[in-house]
């Protein structure tokens, strides 16, 4: 049991924690996750489950019958309005503290905010959790839940929200967080998490109530994805994300370099030209841009010559050479913007065949599990 000032420390961070979820004003929105596998999850952070994401056993406290309030916030708010005298039942062994206080309490509150906010900058991958392939290492792991949202709290300490499915939708029940401190001990929980599992990426995050919909950039995408098949191969993972994605990914990203080395290009001779400088001409430029430099730079070399005329004539070229490369630059603006159409179309056609995947391993998971009952009962009557 912790002492009086580390108490009244857990029950200040408790209050800011309350007062967080009551004045957010996403706490009521329907959080619709959108996974690189076709499925979306959907879940509220529904009042009544405030408690056991911060570490209190509700049951036990409502079990104990030393408050009035009836619902769990509420009796969450009761409890941090009267800690003092609740302390003084633990000390007296009225009440046992380890039976209403999570022993990781501290991280579970820390780990509240990042968690309610739901942001798909924090989410680091989704984790779709089967029993019949924890079985294949062996039957060590105990997680209850069909998925399991990772996110980044900007520490490298990694949190972990549980989502089950109760009368069709998902509720969750449980969070933890991941600490960066032991990396023999974080490699551990994750393996245990995701060794034989499917791991996905969010691809976009959506507040419903609001018509909020966040997608992760291609550039971010793309090093999510590399990211995440290094954690696939690195814990023996499947990582739900096709070949022919992330070429296409690859393919629109050397397509938005080009635009940007063209834009960078643009940005140099202008700053050259208002100073009267050279530009210098580096492996980064495109045969048009190099040829376009140089020729500027010519021009540069003979302004000082009393051939005024000469000048203009040349200043005349460069002008509609910088057109041109405009030009060129709107036409490989619809050519991304055209192969991005057809990236999204791969995606949809993708996505479909995955849910087909998915249907299929739902049916396998069924026979896993009937064979290993099968099994379990031959060995009973063997």
């Amino acid at each position: 049991m912790p002492s009086k000032y580390e108490f009244e420390q857990i029950i200040i961070k408790l209050e800011e924690a309350v007062k967080l979820y009551k004045n957010a004003p996403y706490r009521y929105n329907e959080n619709k996750i959108y996974l690189s596998n076709g499925q979306i999850l959907e879940f509220m952070f529904k009042p009544q489950n405030v408690p056991h994401l911060l570490g209190i056993n509700i049951g036990n406290l409502k079990n104990s019958k030393i408050l009035i309030a009836t619902k769990p916030l509420d009796m969450l708010e009761e409890l941090i309005l009267r800690y003092t005298a609740i302390y003084q039942k633990f000390v007296r062994g009225e009440l046992s503290y380890s039976d209403i206080f999570s022993p990781y309490i501290k991280e579970k509150i820390d780990s509240f905010e990042t968690i309610l906010k739901c942001d798909i900058n924090d989410i680091y991958f989704v984790s779709k959790y089967s029993l019949s392939r924890a079985y294949l290492n062996g039957e060590r792991n105990n997680y209850g839940c069909q998925y399991y949202i990772a996110f980044n709290d900007g520490k490298s300490n990694i949190s972990l929200l549980g989502l089950k499915k109760s009368e069709g939708e998902y509720f969750y029940s449980t969070s933890s967080i991941i600490s960066s401190q032991d990396e023999q001990i974080t490699n551990k929980i994750l393996r245990d998490l995701i060794e034989n599992q499917q791991i996905m990426m969010v691809n976009c995050v959506g507040k419903k109530n609001i018509n909020s919909y966040n997608y992760l950039k291609n550039a971010d995408k793309l090093a999510m994805a590399q990211s995440l098949s290094n954690l696939a191969d690195k814990f023996d993972s499947h990582l739900i994300l096709s070949n022919d994605f992330i070429y296409s990914l690859k393919k629109l990203m050397s397509s938005y370099e080009k635009e940007l080395k063209v834009q960078n290009f643009i940005s140099k001779l202008i700053l050259a030209i208002s100073k009267g400088r050279k530009v210098n001409v580096d492996s980064s430029f495109d045969q048009t841009c190099s040829e376009l430099a140089e020729t500027y730079n010519i021009y540069v070399q003979k302004s000082s010559k009393p051939d005024m005329q000469e000048d203009l004539e040349e200043l005349k070229k460069l002008k509609a050479e910088l057109l041109l490369a405009q030009q060129k630059l709107t036409e490989q603006e619809r050519i991304i913007a055209d192969k991005d159409k057809k990236i999204k179309e791969q995606e949809n056609k993708i996505n479909s065949q995955q849910a087909q995947l998915d249907a299929q391993q739902t049916s396998i998971d069924s026979l896993t599990d009937f064979k290993n009952e099968a099994f379990q009962l031959f060995k009973k009557y063997q």
